[in-house]
Parts: C-alpha cells; structure tokens; sequence
C-alpha cells in the first residue's frame, strides 16, 4: 500500500471518530435535561429600531419583557386568560395577545410620558 493511501485512511477514521463522539455527546445531554420548550416567546412588537417588547411564556406563566441595546427589563407579570369550551377539564387559549396596545394602557395608567 502507499503511503498515501494510508494516510488517506487514517485521515478518514480520525474524521469518524470525532464525528461519532460528537454524536454521543449530544446525545447524552439531551437526556439530561438538554434543550426543551420550558421558554417559548408568544409576541414580540417593535417600538423603535433598537427597542422591543416580548410576551414570553415560562413555565406556563406569561412575562413581559423590554428588551433595548444590550439590556432585558422586566415590565409585567400576566395572567393566563383561561375559560371552558363546555366541556369540562378543556381550557380556550389565550387571546392573541398586542404588546404596543397593552403597553400604550399601562403608560397612561402609570402617568408615562
């Protein structure tokens, strides 16, 4: 055999086994606790170029957020709107949700200008 092709399959066997590693450590942290849907973003509605609102739901509790340049400021903590369609145990889900209408309520309740 010439060295080439030795060198070609060593090459290729180091190149497996580091794909095979990866593999199994991804693997192995799915199992433990690895990514989930514990956090889901509901709404997001732009207020300027740099400047947002974000309805996200943690846990099943609903949260918003102002996120700006470089920061994340919590604004309210929501209640889940919940009713029964009839039949009993069944739960609506929550209205469609507008960040800039709530936020507009809350500035002019809380005397913002």
């Amino acid at each position: 055999m010439s060295a080439l092709f030795q060198t070609t399959i060593a090459l290729a066997a180091v190149l497996l086994a580091i794909w095979g590693f990866a593999y199994l450590l991804r693997k192995l942290q799915m199992g433990r606790g690895g990514p989930s849907n514990l956090i889901q973003l509901k709404a997001i509605s732009s207020l300027g170029p740099r400047e947002k609102v974000a309805l996200i739901e943690v846990s099943g509790q609903l949260i918003l957020v102002g996120v700006a340049a470089g920061q994340v400021s919590h604004i309210a903590t929501l209640q889940k709107t919940t009713g029964t369609d009839g039949a009993e145990g069944e739960t609506s889900t929550p209205a469609t949700f507008n960040a800039k209408s709530w936020l507009d309520t809350y500035l002019r309740k809380n005397n913002v200008k």
